[in-house]
């Protein structure tokens, strides 16, 4: 589990990292250079690595979830109903972050709600409805977790919406002012993107701390005998083929 701990943060600082290169080598140099716009690490930009990076952690972190959903645990810990809806909102967010479909939504919102100002990325209108009335419905849930584990949630959770929505914000006034092509914008970018990776990363990492904690796995019905069943939790796996 180090080792996976490990890969995913040095993943995440490597991808920050070439994404701010990106943006510092465009602004010195310009989009007309043999590397062209280095499209491939913009964060601004979708279907490259940032972006495949960002729906890979929400990718594990909703199968983590959806094994905490499944596991058996008599203190109650993995039977909390927050599991499951954080799971499915995690996969759709991991689609959704591949797919783009927020985009699609922004001008025909942009045209409804006549937005402008901070609100000219229009998304983040309905995406703030979601999130209160999402939170609103796991609240309960999530207040019966652990004191450390409802920190480490809020903390990550935080983190990724002050980038998500909070920079977007920022983001949609520059663009709405004519300031897209300015480097405060560029550094605006950079600041959502690495809260938003930070905010994932650290999520991710706690729900890996929680089930080194308190997952173990059986298998073939069977669990190891050095995992205290007073400590941990079993997930039932399915045999592997011989």
């Amino acid at each position: 589990m180090e080792n996976l701990k490990r890969f995913i943060l040095l993943g995440s600082i490597t991808v920050v990292a070439l994404g701010i290169f990106r943006e510092v080598f465009v602004l010195s140099n310009g989009l007309e250079t043999p590397l062209q716009e280095l499209r491939q690490f913009d964060l601004d930009a979708e279907n490259n690595v940032p972006s495949w990076w960002s729906s890979s952690l929400m990718l594990a972190s909703a199968m983590v979830m959806f094994l905490f959903a499944k596991a058996d645990d008599n203190r109650g810990l993995f039977h909390s109903k927050v599991w499951l809806p954080l799971a499915t909102v995690f996969l759709l967010l991991s689609i959704d972050e591949s797919a783009s479909f927020h985009e699609a939504l922004m001008n025909p919102l942009r045209t409804v709600l006549d937005a402008g100002g901070i609100f000219y990325y229009a998304w983040v209108v309905p995406a703030f409805l979601c999130l209160a009335v999402f939170g609103l419905l796991i609240l309960r849930s999530f207040l019966r977790l652990p004191g450390n584990i409802q920190f480490a949630f809020a903390l990550a959770g935080l983190i990724y919406v002050s980038g998500a929505l909070g920079m977007e914000l920022f983001g949609g006034w520059l663009d709405y002012s004519g300031l897209r092509m300015e480097t405060i914008y560029s550094l605006s970018i950079i600041v959502e993107e690495t809260l938003e990776i930070t905010g994932l990363t650290l999520f991710l990492l706690a729900l890996i701390r929680l089930a080194e904690q308190h997952v173990t796995l059986r298998i073939n019905g069977q669990v190891p005998h050095s995992a205290s069943r007073r400590e941990k939790v079993t997930a039932d796996a399915k045999p592997v083929a011989s």
